[in-house]
């Protein structure tokens, strides 16, 4: 129940006629990829392909939600300089590593981790920006994109007086004022 409002706002985003909307940034995403392999020189015979299928996904997933290019597809490796990719992708990496540990293993190592701890800071440090450039939007602007993008369905859904909010039945509170 705990979160119970943040899957309200955020599922619809990943049905069905809303991925539809998308299929050309997965489309160009996927081509990108593809051109990438194509060009690579024809001894070469090593290709992660689990790596580069993350890189797609993390690419997909920033166009799509937050409308940031996370420059993982680019052939210079730009996505390597990019520290919000860097951080992403040592969460991710952290996460397979603890997925099937014993429950409190996961919790020891994320408290203790520097990497994880430098990890968190900068993905929040982004999204305290994305949110605030979404702020700064008209609010026009902001309910026209909230069907697409997740950061602007998440800045619509702030309340803005948390007095009247605390009135309300627990099922039609909007969320916290963002500070």
């Amino acid at each position: 129940a705990k979160f119970k409002r943040h899957g309200a706002l955020t599922m619809p985003l990943f049905r069905r006629n809303k991925i539809i909307s998308h299929i050309n940034v997965i489309i160009d995403g996927t081509d990108k990829l593809l051109d990438r392999w194509r060009a690579r020189p024809s001894g070469q015979i090593h290709t992660d392909i689990i790596e580069q299928c993350q890189n797609l996904l993390l690419e997909v997933f920033g166009l799509i939600a937050f409308d940031y290019d996370l420059e993982t597809l680019d052939n210079n490796n730009s996505g390597n300089k990019n520290e919000l990719t860097k951080a992403l992708r040592d969460i991710m990496s952290i996460f397979r590593m603890v997925l099937y540990a014993p429950r409190i293993i996961p919790i020891i190592y994320l408290k203790l981790s520097s990497r994880h701890q430098r990890a968190q800071v900068t993905v929040e440090r982004y999204l305290n920006k994305m949110v605030e450039q979404e702020m700064a939007e008209s609010p026009d602007s902001i309910a026209q994109r909230k069907k697409t993008s997740l950061i602007a369905s998440l800045v619509s859904a702030l309340q803005t007086d948390e007095k009247a909010e605390a009135k309300k039945k627990e099922e039609d509170k909007k969320g916290k004022i963002y500070s």
